[in-house]
């Protein structure tokens, strides 16, 4: 915000008084001087403020799911969700694939259970695609979301879908 002292002919910025423009070194010769320069300050400075978060920012890479296997029930569409629910019996394995343009990798994926604590699985890359296994041994709620996918790495590298898997008990029928 431009703070201009008209008894002492100069801006305050910065807890300071700005008396003469700073490339010519020569008194403000009026407001509308200063506040032209300052308007130009003020420019130049969010624009290095952008460029910054630009650069504190790395691209995230987005993890594109393409199928999902050994589940009981699966949205007919899922690529297009930002949330996906998947129904899964307790102890099966259900395995996600799908794309994701990183170098070959393999890492942990944190789970949160519905009780808050969180369970990690293995997700393997090659040549882009992903491959992803879990086996939930008890029924309830869990969920990986973008949040939980970048919260081992320093820096954010992912963005991806949430995914809920609802875990439920196979009931056995009496013959």
């Amino acid at each position: 915000m431009f703070n201009w002292s008209n008894t002492k002919h100069a801006i305050y910025l910065h807890g300071t008084y700005l008396l003469t423009h700073p490339e010519s070194g020569e008194r403000w010769e009026s407001k509308q001087q200063a506040q032209l320069w300052y308007m130009e300050y003020e420019a130049q400075e969010q624009a290095r403020e952008e460029e910054l978060a630009q650069r504190a920012t790395p691209e995230l890479k987005t993890v594109t799911l393409q199928a999902v296997e050994g589940a009981l029930k699966i949205p007919s569409n899922f690529e297009s969700l930002d949330a996906i629910k998947v129904t899964v019996a307790e102890g099966q394995n259900v395995t996600l694939t799908g794309l994701l343009d990183i170098a070959d990798e393999s890492f942990l994926v944190p789970v949160l259970r519905d009780d808050g604590r969180r369970v990690y699985f293995p997700i393997e890359v090659q040549n882009g695609q992903f491959s992803a296994t879990f086996n939930f041994p008890t029924s309830g709620r869990f969920e990986v979301s973008s949040t939980l996918l970048n919260e081992e790495f320093t820096q954010p590298r992912f963005s991806a879908s949430n995914i809920t898997f609802y875990v439920i008990r196979q009931a056995q029928t009496v013959a």
